[in-house]
Protein backbone atom coordinates (compact mmCIF):
# COMPACT_ATOMS: atom_id res chain seq x y z
CA UNK A 1 0.00 0.00 0.00
CA UNK A 2 1.74 3.16 -0.65
CA UNK A 3 0.48 5.19 2.26
CA UNK A 4 2.32 2.86 4.19
CA UNK A 5 5.05 2.33 2.44
CA UNK A 6 5.33 6.35 2.44
CA UNK A 7 4.66 6.73 6.31
CA UNK A 8 7.21 3.59 6.99
CA UNK A 9 9.95 5.88 4.86
CA UNK A 10 8.98 9.12 6.85
CA UNK A 11 9.74 7.28 9.83
CA UNK A 12 12.63 5.62 8.35
CA UNK A 13 14.46 8.70 7.12
CA UNK A 14 13.98 11.37 10.06
CA UNK A 15 16.73 10.36 12.08
CA UNK A 16 18.49 11.56 8.43
CA UNK A 17 17.17 14.92 8.46
CA UNK A 18 18.05 15.34 12.50
CA UNK A 19 22.06 14.30 11.32
CA UNK A 20 21.94 17.06 8.47
CA UNK A 21 20.83 19.67 10.26
CA UNK A 22 24.46 20.37 11.26
CA UNK A 23 26.29 18.79 7.90
CA UNK A 24 27.29 21.61 5.29
CA UNK A 25 24.56 22.54 3.02
CA UNK A 26 25.10 20.38 0.27
CA UNK A 27 24.95 21.13 -4.06
CA UNK A 28 22.02 23.30 -5.42
CA UNK A 29 20.12 22.09 -8.13
CA UNK A 30 20.14 23.40 -10.97
CA UNK A 31 23.71 24.03 -9.68
CA UNK A 32 24.27 27.93 -9.09
CA UNK A 33 26.26 30.01 -11.24
CA UNK A 34 27.89 30.41 -14.75
CA UNK A 35 27.29 26.35 -15.36
CA UNK A 36 30.50 25.13 -18.62
CA UNK A 37 29.58 21.91 -19.40
CA UNK A 38 32.97 19.31 -20.29
CA UNK A 39 32.14 17.01 -22.58
CA UNK A 40 35.53 14.29 -23.03
CA UNK A 41 33.84 11.80 -25.83
CA UNK A 42 33.41 14.98 -27.83
CA UNK A 43 37.22 15.61 -27.16
CA UNK A 44 36.92 19.66 -26.04
CA UNK A 45 38.87 20.95 -23.32
CA UNK A 46 41.02 18.33 -22.01
CA UNK A 47 42.12 20.60 -19.26
CA UNK A 48 41.12 19.25 -15.57
CA UNK A 49 38.46 21.58 -14.40
CA UNK A 50 38.71 23.06 -10.42
CA UNK A 51 35.03 22.81 -8.53
CA UNK A 52 33.42 26.01 -7.71
CA UNK A 53 33.93 24.63 -3.87
CA UNK A 54 37.07 22.91 -3.37
CA UNK A 55 37.60 24.34 0.15
CA UNK A 56 40.65 26.48 -0.53
CA UNK A 57 41.18 30.23 0.08
CA UNK A 58 37.38 31.39 0.82
CA UNK A 59 37.45 31.95 4.55
CA UNK A 60 33.87 30.66 4.79
CA UNK A 61 32.79 28.13 7.46
CA UNK A 62 29.55 25.77 7.43
CA UNK A 63 26.51 27.07 8.91
CA UNK A 64 25.97 26.10 12.99
CA UNK A 65 21.81 24.95 11.58
CA UNK A 66 21.02 24.28 8.18
CA UNK A 67 17.78 26.73 7.74
CA UNK A 68 16.52 24.60 4.35
CA UNK A 69 16.58 21.37 6.71
CA UNK A 70 14.77 23.32 9.63
CA UNK A 71 12.03 24.67 6.78
CA UNK A 72 11.69 21.07 5.58
CA UNK A 73 11.09 19.40 9.46
CA UNK A 74 8.51 21.77 10.35
CA UNK A 75 6.68 21.27 7.38
CA UNK A 76 6.76 18.13 7.54
CA UNK A 77 5.64 17.69 11.02
CA UNK A 78 2.52 20.89 10.90
CA UNK A 79 1.39 18.76 7.46
CA UNK A 80 1.15 15.31 9.60
CA UNK A 81 -0.16 17.22 12.19
CA UNK A 82 -2.78 18.35 10.02
CA UNK A 83 -4.03 15.01 8.39
CA UNK A 84 -4.01 13.13 12.07
CA UNK A 85 -6.72 15.86 13.67
CA UNK A 86 -8.20 15.26 10.50
CA UNK A 87 -8.34 11.53 10.14
CA UNK A 88 -8.69 11.08 14.17
CA UNK A 89 -12.23 13.62 14.20
CA UNK A 90 -13.21 11.15 11.68
CA UNK A 91 -12.27 7.81 12.74
CA UNK A 92 -12.18 7.68 16.28
CA UNK A 93 -14.40 6.85 18.88
CA UNK A 94 -15.40 8.74 22.08
CA UNK A 95 -14.91 6.96 25.51
CA UNK A 96 -17.81 4.47 26.34
CA UNK A 97 -18.83 2.19 29.06
CA UNK A 98 -18.75 2.92 32.87
CA UNK A 99 -17.00 5.03 34.80
CA UNK A 100 -14.07 2.72 35.34
CA UNK A 101 -14.28 1.65 31.83
CA UNK A 102 -14.21 5.40 30.05
CA UNK A 103 -11.25 6.42 32.18
CA UNK A 104 -9.61 3.98 31.37
CA UNK A 105 -10.70 4.31 27.59
CA UNK A 106 -9.73 7.97 27.53
CA UNK A 107 -6.12 7.54 28.95
CA UNK A 108 -5.96 5.01 26.39
CA UNK A 109 -2.50 5.66 24.67
CA UNK A 110 -3.64 4.49 20.79
CA UNK A 111 -5.87 7.89 21.39
CA UNK A 112 -5.50 10.87 19.07
CA UNK A 113 -4.97 14.11 21.47
CA UNK A 114 -5.65 17.43 19.75
CA UNK A 115 -5.10 19.52 22.76
CA UNK A 116 -1.46 19.92 25.09
CA UNK A 117 2.11 18.70 23.58
CA UNK A 118 1.80 18.21 20.12
CA UNK A 119 3.29 14.53 19.10
CA UNK A 120 6.59 14.39 17.43
CA UNK A 121 6.72 13.85 13.85
CA UNK A 122 7.70 10.05 13.94
CA UNK A 123 4.76 9.28 16.20
CA UNK A 124 2.50 11.26 14.07
CA UNK A 125 3.08 8.88 11.04
CA UNK A 126 2.94 5.76 13.34
CA UNK A 127 -0.43 6.90 14.47
CA UNK A 128 -1.36 7.30 10.40
CA UNK A 129 0.72 4.23 9.81
CA UNK A 130 -1.60 2.35 12.34
CA UNK A 131 -4.85 3.89 11.17
CA UNK A 132 -3.77 2.63 7.11
CA UNK A 133 -2.81 -0.55 8.79
CA UNK A 134 -6.15 -1.22 10.83
CA UNK A 135 -4.50 -1.45 14.37
CA UNK A 136 -6.38 -2.56 16.70
CA UNK A 137 -7.97 0.84 19.08
CA UNK A 138 -10.66 3.26 20.15
CA UNK A 139 -11.66 4.02 15.88
CA UNK A 140 -13.70 3.12 12.94
CA UNK A 141 -12.31 1.67 9.75
CA UNK A 142 -10.64 3.83 7.69
CA UNK A 143 -13.13 5.45 4.86
CA UNK A 144 -11.78 6.29 1.63
CA UNK A 145 -11.56 9.81 1.45
CA UNK A 146 -9.59 9.52 5.04
CA UNK A 147 -7.26 7.49 3.12
CA UNK A 148 -6.92 9.04 -0.04
CA UNK A 149 -5.67 12.62 2.57
CA UNK A 150 -3.46 10.04 4.06
CA UNK A 151 -1.87 9.21 0.87
CA UNK A 152 -2.02 12.82 -0.25
CA UNK A 153 -0.42 13.88 2.78
CA UNK A 154 2.57 11.27 2.75
CA UNK A 155 3.30 11.38 -0.58
CA UNK A 156 3.88 15.18 -0.80
CA UNK A 157 6.22 14.35 2.77
CA UNK A 158 8.14 11.98 1.89
CA UNK A 159 8.59 14.48 -1.36
CA UNK A 160 10.17 16.91 0.76
CA UNK A 161 12.73 14.71 2.73
CA UNK A 162 13.76 13.26 -0.18
CA UNK A 163 14.49 16.32 -1.53
CA UNK A 164 16.03 17.98 1.69
CA UNK A 165 18.40 15.09 2.03
CA UNK A 166 19.28 15.09 -2.05
CA UNK A 167 17.94 11.38 -2.19
CA UNK A 168 15.76 12.46 -5.70
CA UNK A 169 16.80 12.53 -9.11
CA UNK A 170 16.65 15.34 -10.83
CA UNK A 171 16.65 16.78 -14.37
CA UNK A 172 17.12 19.56 -16.46
CA UNK A 173 18.18 20.74 -19.62
CA UNK A 174 21.24 22.42 -20.65
CA UNK A 175 22.06 25.25 -23.31
CA UNK A 176 24.86 23.33 -25.16
CA UNK A 177 23.09 21.17 -27.62
CA UNK A 178 24.32 17.76 -28.85
CA UNK A 179 25.67 17.32 -31.86
CA UNK A 180 22.42 15.83 -33.39
CA UNK A 181 20.61 19.10 -32.54
CA UNK A 182 18.59 18.02 -29.58
CA UNK A 183 18.17 19.23 -26.44
CA UNK A 184 21.39 17.27 -23.64
CA UNK A 185 19.18 16.58 -20.48
CA UNK A 186 21.65 16.82 -17.19
CA UNK A 187 20.61 14.12 -14.33
CA UNK A 188 21.46 14.68 -10.90
CA UNK A 189 20.99 16.78 -7.79
CA UNK A 190 20.89 13.30 -5.27
CA UNK A 191 23.93 13.92 -4.62
CA UNK A 192 25.82 11.15 -7.05
CA UNK A 193 27.54 12.52 -10.08
CA UNK A 194 25.70 14.13 -12.58
CA UNK A 195 25.65 12.64 -16.17
CA UNK A 196 24.28 14.02 -19.61
CA UNK A 197 22.01 12.29 -22.02
CA UNK A 198 21.01 13.82 -25.06
CA UNK A 199 16.69 13.51 -25.26
CA UNK A 200 16.72 12.99 -29.40
CA UNK A 201 19.17 10.41 -29.71
CA UNK A 202 19.81 9.05 -26.31
CA UNK A 203 23.89 9.50 -26.50
CA UNK A 204 25.46 9.81 -23.18
CA UNK A 205 27.62 12.62 -22.76
CA UNK A 206 30.63 12.26 -19.89
CA UNK A 207 31.06 15.51 -18.30
CA UNK A 208 31.14 17.53 -15.26
CA UNK A 209 29.74 20.68 -14.08
CA UNK A 210 31.69 23.64 -12.93
CA UNK A 211 30.59 27.22 -11.71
Amino acid sequence: MTAAHDLHSIITTWPQLHDALTTQSGDTWPPAGRMTTHIRDRGLDDTPQRGARDGTGTGESPAPCRIDIIDTMQAVHEQLLDTADAVAEVVQLAPAGDPLTEMRDRHNPRRWKWTGRRPEPQYTALWLYGRVQGAPGPFRPLPDRSLLLIETTARDALSRIERALQLTRLTTAIDTPCSCGGRILLHGGDGALPHLICSRCGRYHSGQLVA
